[in-house]
């Protein structure tokens, strides 16, 4: 008895009011004894003012997220009930606005009492949490405190008023707050609400207008020589937002660069296309049969029968459907693009992952290649590079290369110190540790980027088919044009046979190594 009354002490002293119910929950915790549908009534009743009065800033952000989206879907109620009534004379309006009058009112109901039951569902059990915080550090909240109420209050003020007044209102669209802030600076008289919406319930207000740029063009003087002309905007025409100037300044860069620098990248499309016709007369110029085998025998000899086996099982499907030949390109420009990325990253990864000084500065620019959404990258390759293989072997690059370097400088970064510090005490200069210690060590890492560079690669072949690269690629969005689904179906797995292919030959072949 004594030792419970010990427990229970501590437990009061942290609760407060009502300390003998906390106590008792919270020995029921400890013993795993609570019941699974235990709820607390006070919570259920305070929501989120319950948690601010136990200073649980955790539990008052649930609760009052929750309270906060019922409360909204009941202004929808009122707004859509009132959009219903001024459109009285449009029965399909009114069909549309009741409708979502009711959605939002059986959404009200369904959050406010499914929230409330989960909110007091938690209270209790993150209130005991939020003891053993306190039984290690007094800094944390404890007991019945009043003036947290006032933390309540304050946020509430802030939120509520202007959520509700957006839920009951049509927000205006960024055409007319342009209007509005093009009459504003012609010195015309706007309504206080017409600021008032644009400002705050709207798009983002634009804070600035720029004045037009020059419409710039790259004509041929008298000598047949391209120079750069500048049309200043019409004195009248109005100004432009940061977004619409930004974007013009990028449209007359990279076309300043088309125009005076294309000599540079017609080179390059002319390396790409010889390479890529190298690799091509490999996979499409030789007979299927002599092609057919080679794979099957490279696929046994790196990793074995049963791989060998799935290999020419895929190669038939590809056969026998027909796809053989666009297999066979789009299997071509993926190892153009593979060795690209294996070329380039691979120093690259070396140098992030023995330099913090290239970690800092090629960090950001991977996570850009890699977040940034696909159909971007074809928009600076087609400027530069027309369209064609040329440029979507480009795009996949960007897209593929990432993991090259992310992995390559993982697998160094791993090598144990005492290796190193082991060959350099047997007299190994940096470029004998790099060679000949760190890189065989972080081979499997390495051949893991390779793996998911191709891999990359092959994800990347429908999108690249929108600019010309041709293959499986262009099958499956020709069947999306015409709504061909068999045949898009079928070449999908046929993309994802081949995929399949690479993948459990290059990492058999690792694992063997291994």
């Amino acid at each position: 008895m004594t030792d419970e009354t010990d427990f229970r002490k501590p437990i009061i002293e942290f609760a407060g009011p009502s300390g003998d119910y906390y106590a008792d929950t919270f020995l029921k915790i400890q013993k795993a004894k609570l019941p699974r549908f235990h709820f607390n009534r006070a919570a259920l009743l305070g929501s989120f003012v319950w948690a601010a009065l136990r200073g649980s800033w955790l539990l008052f952000t649930i609760g009052f997220v929750v309270d906060l989206v019922a409360l909204i879907n009941l202004a929808l109620v009122y707004k859509y009930t009132q959009a219903a009534a001024d459109n009285a004379d449009k029965a399909y309006l009114v069909e549309r606005y009741e409708g979502w009058s009711q959605t939002h009112l059986i959404g009200a109901i369904v959050v406010f009492i499914l929230g409330r039951l989960l909110f007091a569902w938690l209270a209790d059990r993150f209130y005991a949490k939020q003891y053993e915080r306190w039984r290690i550090s007094h800094v944390v909240n404890s007991n019945f405190v009043p003036s947290r109420l006032l933390i309540a209050l304050l946020i509430s003020v802030l939120v509520i008023p202007i959520m509700l007044y957006r839920s009951t209102q049509f927000a205006p669209d960024e055409r007319a707050c342009i209007r509005q802030d093009r009459a504003i600076a012609q010195g015309e008289e706007v309504a206080f609400k017409a600021k008032f919406d644009c400002m705050i319930i709207g798009e983002f207000p634009t804070l600035f207008w720029i004045q037009r740029p020059d419409e710039i063009s790259y004509p041929r003087d008298d000598n047949g020589n391209r120079i750069v002309l500048r049309t200043p905007p019409a004195e009248d025409a109005p100004p432009v937002n940061l977004n619409t100037y930004t974007a013009q300044t990028i449209d007359d860069g990279i076309g300043y660069l088309t125009v005076f620098y294309g000599a540079f990248f017609d080179g390059i499309t002319r390396f790409l296309r010889g390479m890529l016709s190298a690799i091509t007369s490999v996979f499409v110029g030789t007979p299927w049969p002599v092609t057919m085998c080679v794979l099957l025998f490279v696929a046994f000899k790196m990793a074995g029968t049963r791989t060998a086996i799935f290999v020419g099982a895929s190669l038939i499907y590809l056969a026998l459907f027909g796809f053989w030949q666009t297999a066979m390109d789009t299997l071509s420009l993926v190892v153009a693009a593979s060795i690209i990325c294996v070329v380039v990253g691979l120093p690259l990864g070396i140098w992030v992952g023995k330099s913090s000084r290239g970690q800092t500065i090629i960090t950001p620019i991977l996570d850009v290649m890699q977040t940034i959404p696909s159909f971007v990258y074809l928009l600076p390759a087609i400027a530069f590079f027309s369209i064609g293989k040329p440029p979507a072997i480009l795009a996949t690059v960007i897209f593929a290369m990432p993991p090259m370097v992310r992995l390559t400088a993982l697998g160094l970064r791993q090598v144990a110190e005492n290796t190193r510090e082991a060959a350099l005490a047997f007299g190994a200069n940096p470029r004998q540790l790099l060679l000949k210690v760190e890189l065989p060590l972080a081979l499997p890492s390495i051949m893991a980027g390779i793996n998911q560079v191709v891999m990359m690669s092959l994800s990347m072949v429908v999108i690249a088919a929108l600019i010309g690269a041709g293959g499986m690629g262009y099958v499956v969005t020709e069947a999306l044009e015409n709504t061909e689904t068999g045949r898009g179906v079928l070449a999908g797995v046929g993309i994802a046979l081949l995929a399949m292919m690479i993948d459990r030959v290059v990492q058999k072949a690792n694992a063997n190594r291994q």
